[in-house]
Parts: structure tokens; sequence; C-alpha cells
């Protein structure tokens, strides 16, 4: 063999391997972003790290990836009136919201928030009832919460009141979504492998809220 050919023959094999290189990359890449909702859901590789931030008027440009960490966070309204998922006043807060990579900021309105990684904390049942004060989440069914029947109801002290959403997901598709209003009930059955969302109400006069999930 020439020494010219075996010189094409490494170069070839070269440039092979950088493509195949790529191409894993390019696979684990997109791996993990279309699965990050289970990589990133533990805190052993949650990769999000606190930060505050102000909202305003306008929806925030900033991405997951590029101007914070990706990942699971609590957030929590420290000042103001904010909308995340629906409006949250001061004392409020959002659990176990995913910012995969690319996703943006959804936040609007007049506040301070802080972001802190989740820490992914299942809900406790005291005779069989769970009870969040000013809190609201993203649960995820046999980690977060226990599969069974439940009944949720909720209450606050707000004048103007709006229905507070409640979703059931499966592999990310709304199985099932519950407009609950103030002191109706409304039931549910969870199964493994299924999500608990628990939307703020969407009205900018918010107030304490208490929600009660009461397993049947």
């Amino acid at each position: 063999m020439s020494k010219r050919t075996q010189q094409s023959k490494y170069l070839f094999i070269g440039v092979f391997s950088l493509l195949c290189g790529i191409l894993i990359a390019v696979f684990v890449y997109r791996y993990r972003v279309d699965h990050s909702d289970t990589l990133l859901r533990a805190t052993s590789t949650n990769t999000a790290r606190s930060f505050q931030y102000h909202a305003q008027k306008v929806m925030p440009p900033d991405e997951a990836g590029k101007n914070f960490h990706p990942g699971y966070y609590d957030v929590a309204v420290t000042s103001g009136t904010v909308y995340v998922s629906g409006f949250m006043g001061a004392g409020q807060r959002f659990q176990n919201m995913l910012y995969a990579r690319g996703n943006h900021l959804n936040f609007t309105g007049a506040g301070m928030i802080r972001l802190t990684p989740a820490k992914f904390k299942p809900l406790q049942f005291h005779s069989g009832r769970a009870v969040l004060i000013n809190t609201f989440g993203n649960y995820r069914v046999g980690q977060d919460i226990p599969t069974g029947k439940y009944r949720i109801t909720w209450s606050t002290q707000a004048k103007s009141k709006a229905n507070l959403l409640v979703s059931i997901l499966r592999n990310d598709q709304v199985k099932r979504s519950i407009n609950l209003k103030e002191r109706a009930a409304g039931e549910c059955q969870l199964t493994k492998g299924e999500s608990l969302i628990i939307d703020p109400p969407v009205t900018m006069a918010v107030g304490p809220l208490r929600l009660i999930i009461t397993k049947v």
C-alpha cells in the first residue's frame, strides 16, 4: 500500500469517526430534550440553579440552556402579582415546574420571583388528606402522590374569584381537565405514570388559597 493511499485511508477513518461522534451527540441531545421530564426529575440529576427574576408586563425572552440552567424549579413569588400558569401573589408558589432546554420563562405581571431547584417532596397526607396552602404544582403519580381516587376542593379569601384548573397528563398529553369552582368538589382517578397539574386561578385578585386533596 502506497504512502498516499495509507494517508487517504486514515483521513477517511478520521472523518468517518468524527461524523459518527457528531451523529451520536445529536441523538443524545435529542433524547435528553425529548425525555427531559424523566431525566431531570430527581435531585441528583436536576440541573436547575437558583436565581431571581423581575417580572414585567411582557413575556420574558429568557431561554433555558441559554440564559439560565434548564431543570425542574420551585417558583415562588416574593412580591407583586405574577402570571405563572395563572396569577400568583406574594407568598404563593408553584412546585416542580419544568423548563427544558429551549423553553422560555412564562412570566408576566409586576413582581419578583425566586426560582430554586425543585425538592420533589411527596405530598404529605394525614388521615387521608393533604392540605396545600398557597401552593400549586406538577405532581408525578407514584412519586409525589400515590395512585388512587381523589377528591379536590379549594377556597380563597380573594373577592374576585376564578376557577382553578386541575389537569391529569399522560405522556405529556392532557387526559382530563377539571375546571373547578371554589368550594366545589372534583374527583379524579390517578394511575402510575400520570401527572397531576394544579394551576393557579386566572385572576389578578389573588388571595390566600387553601386546597385540600382527599383520598376516597
